[in-house]
């Protein structure tokens, strides 16, 4: 009997040990990062004397460094790179060719930064 309390306590204890070493090497659950601050983005249409569309974001509008993108109602995505600041500005030289432009639809906006997992998408309108 006392064999057998000493195998089954072995066996137990290996057990142990091996979970516990499944739990350490198990990668870290990452955050959703916050969603971008609307009220800090602008998405103007722009005309002919300001070289065509401006899509910013001011500071704080999302987290420093933070790699934003931009998706329009077609499904054209530009991305960039906040400032440490965590403002941006995409100008119509940046953006793809058929990026949409019409007036009052809405630009879906994410950030994803080091240490958490894309955010949720804001809208912002297309104003003039």
């Amino acid at each position: 009997m006392k064999g057998k309390f000493h195998f089954n306590f072995l066996v137990i204890f290996m057990l142990l040990c091996f979970s516990i070493l499944l739990l350490s090497c198990a990668p870290p659950v990452e955050e959703q990062c916050p969603p971008p601050d609307a009220s800090k983005i602008t998405v103007s249409r722009g005309t002919a004397a300001t070289g065509g569309m401006i899509i910013s974001g001011g500071a704080d509008a999302v987290q420093p460094n933070a790699t934003v993108t931009i998706t329009d109602s077609e499904g054209h995505t530009v991305t960039t790179t906040a400032d440490e600041n965590g403002g941006f500005l995409l100008v119509e030289a940046d953006l793809p060719q058929d990026f949409d432009h019409t007036l009052g639809n809405e630009l879906s906006i994410t950030q994803n930064s080091e240490g958490c997992t894309e955010s949720d998408a804001v809208d912002v309108e297309i104003e003039f």
